[in-house]
């Protein structure tokens, strides 16, 4: 089956993992999660929350009786801790690394924390480890990345192996009102 096809097969939808991060949340700050809580925490109705949680319950992620607490499942909280840790791996990588603005890395992290796989995201784990150390050859990497221009030669189709027939930084350049901050010519 084709890869985008699969985007809805996903394990947890964005909104479910929203849901088990908030009850994760409200757990360890007030050692309960109602569901008034867990809808003033998303911004959401109580009914909404209801819905939810009955879905994450069939799911086998949550455990609510009517007008209880809600508790995670062993499954639920391992979805909880390993979304919001992939939202933290993304969040730094992007503003320490890239050093993507910090509101548009924590907007990117949120979109992206539930859609990659464990294996991609310790391998970003070690890679922004390694970046983030004072290894003399993260820094260096890290101070020659910081200074350099485009990656592509001239901006034209074919000018580099990375492109191809189309030129990534043309297809990547900015919609209207928007900037790019770290693909252009100027000197980092």
């Amino acid at each position: 089956m084709d890869t985008w096809k699969r985007y809805g097969e996903k394990e947890v939808s964005h909104s479910m993992a929203h849901y088990l991060q908030a009850v994760a949340a409200l757990k360890g700050e007030k050692g309960f999660a109602r569901v008034g809580d867990i809808a003033d925490r998303l911004g959401v109705s109580k009914s909404g929350v209801t819905s939810m949680l009955r879905t994450l319950h069939a799911r086998g992620y949550v455990d609510h009786e009517p007008y209880g607490c809600v508790e995670l499942t062993e499954v639920g909280r391992g979805l909880a801790e390993r979304t919001e840790s992939n939202r933290r791996v993304l969040q730094v990588f992007l503003t320490d690394i890239l050093s993507v603005d910090e509101s548009v890395a924590e907007e990117d992290a949120c979109m992206i924390e539930h859609l990659v796989s464990p294996p991609v995201m310790l391998e970003l784990l070690r890679l922004t480890s390694f970046l983030r150390s004072d290894a003399p050859e993260a820094r260096a990497f890290l101070e020659s990345f910081r200074r350099g221009g485009a990656a592509c030669v001239g901006h034209a189709p074919g000018g580099c192996d990375l492109c191809g027939p189309v030129c990534l930084r043309d297809a990547l350049s900015p919609m209207a009102g928007e900037t790019l901050t770290r693909i252009d010519d100027t000197p980092r």
